[in-house]
């Protein structure tokens, strides 16, 4: 015959079980949305030149949704996630060796693809005269345009988001 104190024992091992589950599950939720804090970066570490710097303390004011601090790779699916810091020099993108983000031949990426620049504090991208242009937001560009967070840019058949 169980006693109510078995009872009463019983219950709370039950209630403290349910809540080590819901822990466990809200540690899983956790884990799978946060940002990961080492980010993959493919700048040309051959051409020590072609490297972005850290941007400095001393940069300019800018509202928010202008502090683009890096691109990350949307598409195609081999690439994405890849993150692309940006920093107070040019960032040329393209096939090209020479360039600081080198793309496979096979994205549709020109050699000289596009530039993107950082001009008093906002990030500037520039087409080069690229065969497969350059769109942000699915806007063909023509002229330097800045870019803010949030921002789709197309390269031939690459996809950048803009990022903080």
């Amino acid at each position: 015959m169980i006693t109510d104190q078995l009872l009463g024992l019983l219950k709370i091992v039950l209630l403290l079980a349910l809540y080590a589950f819901f822990a466990r599950v809200l540690w899983a939720v956790w884990n799978e949305i946060r940002v990961p804090a080492v980010s993959r970066v493919t700048i040309n570490v051959a051409n020590p030149e072609a490297r972005p710097e850290v941007i400095s303390a001393t940069a300019p004011k800018v509202s928010r949704q202008h502090r683009v601090g890096s691109l990350r790779i949307i598409a195609p699916a081999d690439m994405k996630g890849i993150v692309v810091d940006l920093g107070s020099d040019d960032v040329i993108i393209g096939r090209d060796e020479t360039c600081a983000l080198q793309l496979a031949p096979d994205t549709g990426v020109s050699a000289r693809h596009a530039v993107i620049r950082r001009i008093d504090g906002y990030v500037t991208i520039e087409d080069l005269g690229s065969t497969n242009h350059t769109s942000v937001n699915g806007k063909q560009i023509s002229s330097p345009t800045r870019l803010r967070v949030g921002d789709r840019v197309h390269l031939g058949l690459v996809t950048l988001g803009v990022e903080k």
